[in-house]
């Protein structure tokens, strides 16, 4: 769980359902006087998507945006494939009071009840939907001037039905909660490689667009090729992170063509690129230049200036310096 996450502390379902009468009717009280809701209750979570995973995603792409953006108090974002709940949206901007959302989704029922969750909770003004009538393109940005700070996307992770069942039963541990999830929002064609693979190489064509895609993973036997494919398209700034909440782990792959790289942002190791970092430097040339010479000027060293991008220093006891300032 994220350090920052308010699920770290279990909720009082007790003082819940003495607030609201509508969510009484699910929580039950167990022998030793505690309350607890049967989340393998389609009744109980249909309407009630899980928060803790989902706040966890926004809180690690907070932190991947505060390490690589001067500033994210208004960041802009995508949510693709908002879902009937608009679930990422509204806690999102719940957490964040200045962020804006695009969320696109290709189901129209599914977007008539997000529009609605949109308006009970006032946020039309940072909200905005789009309805994707090509559902084999990811990003349907029309408008190329239009930029965003990331996107994020929770895919189906399946191929094919079979291919959830078979998913489900070989699970370790028993689900904690019941699937409540459409057939659209869990199978698309070749699962969630296939889905993620679209991202990626439209994300070639948008390029800097967009400064972070993401995306949620289910299984992470897909880690390995989508690292792969980021990198046979030449992408070197991407990383891959893990989420854990309870018996639910997911992971989240990240990849951007701008070139700030999140190196305090938690990340798992084993997916990190080899490539060489690069770090913009906060001042310009002249400023680093200028330290150096009242550097010089501490130390006692007579110095020279020939020319813009070399300088000679003296002094006595050392060797005759030569130091090359070379900037881009």
């Amino acid at each position: 769980m994220h350090p920052r996450n308010i699920y770290n502390v279990e909720p009082d379902f007790k003082q819940l359902a003495t607030t609201f009468d509508s969510f009484k009717t699910f929580v039950k009280e167990g022998l030793n006087g505690r309350s607890f809701i049967n989340f393998k209750d389609p009744n109980a979570v249909k309407l009630c998507p899980a928060i803790p995973n989902r706040l966890n995603y926004i809180l690690w792409l907070e932190d991947l945006l505060s390490e690589t953006m001067e500033t994210t108090t208004k960041a802009k974002g995508i949510d693709i494939g908002v879902g009937a709940s608009c679930i990422y949206p509204l806690l999102a901007c719940a957490c964040h009071p200045h962020w804006s959302f695009l969320g696109t989704e290709i189901d129209t029922r599914s977007m008539d009840y997000a529009k609605k969750n949109i308006e009970r909770n006032h946020l039309e003004d940072r909200i905005q939907l789009m309805y994707n009538k090509d559902p084999d393109k990811i990003f349907p940005l029309d408008d190329e001037k239009e930029t965003f700070d990331f996107c994020m996307c929770n895919p189906p992770f399946y191929e094919s039905k079979e291919a959830l069942e078979e998913g489900m039963s070989n699970k370790e541990l028993e689900p904690y909660a019941v699937c409540t999830g459409s057939s659209n929002e869990m199978i698309t064609t070749g699962g969630e490689y296939g889905f993620i693979s679209k991202m990626i190489n439209e994300s070639v064509r948008l390029g800097t667009r967009i400064r972070w895609y993401t995306s949620m993973l289910g299984m992470k036997k897909s880690i390995g090729p989508l690292v792969r494919l980021i990198k046979q398209a030449k992408i070197t700034n991407y990383l891959v992170t893990e989420l854990t909440q309870g018996k639910t782990t997911r992971w989240v792959i990240a990849w951007s063509f701008y070139s700030e790289r999140a190196f305090k942002t938690y990340s798992l190791e084993e997916y990190h690129p080899k490539c060489q970092f690069v770090v913009n430097l906060p001042k310009s040339p002249q400023f680093v230049i200028d330290q150096m010479e009242c550097i010089l000027k501490d130390l006692e060293i007579d110095y020279e200036k020939k020319q813009d991008d070399e300088t000679i220093t003296s002094t006595n006891g050392w060797k005759i310096v030569k130091m090359n300032v070379i900037y881009r």
